[in-house]
């Protein structure tokens, strides 16, 4: 049976985690790469440790790698929806991402929600156009 789907999971690298469920960690579709919700989880260690500012650094880093998987960068990132335990660690936040994503920016949507031992949960649609 050949599977019909008009988009493709993304080969993670060796050093993305493994999704925890039933779901694709990225998947490309044309020129278009959807980042499922990447956690502040250490893929060496297992462990989630730290502020909102760390466990922003450490959901960026794994969210590099799983776009590396699919031959992109964080600078090919156009949308962002980041998850935050408590909305009130907006500012911490915004200043780790700020340090770590440069100008400009892509589009963002920051939702305050309820997060199961974490801090915070980004996903992320990047274009790849450019790429063949």
């Amino acid at each position: 049976m050949t599977d019909a789907r008009s988009w493709r999971p993304v080969e993670l690298a060796a050093d993305a985690a493994p999704p925890a469920g039933a779901y694709s960690a990225a998947v490309r579709a044309g020129d278009l790469i959807f980042v499922s919700g990447q956690v502040p989880r250490d893929p060496a260690t297992g462990r989630i440790e730290g502020d909102v500012a760390q466990q922003t650094r450490q959901v960026l880093a794994n969210l590099k790698a799983v776009l590396a998987g699919a031959g992109a960068t964080l600078d090919d990132v156009v949308s962002v929806t980041a998850y935050l335990a408590d909305i009130g660690d907006w500012e911490a936040f915004n200043k780790a991402y700020s340090d770590i994503f440069r100008p400009p920016y892509p589009t963002r949507t920051t939702l305050g929600a309820g997060l199961h031992g974490f801090l915070v949960e980004i996903n992320a649609i990047a274009y790849v156009g450019r790429q063949s």
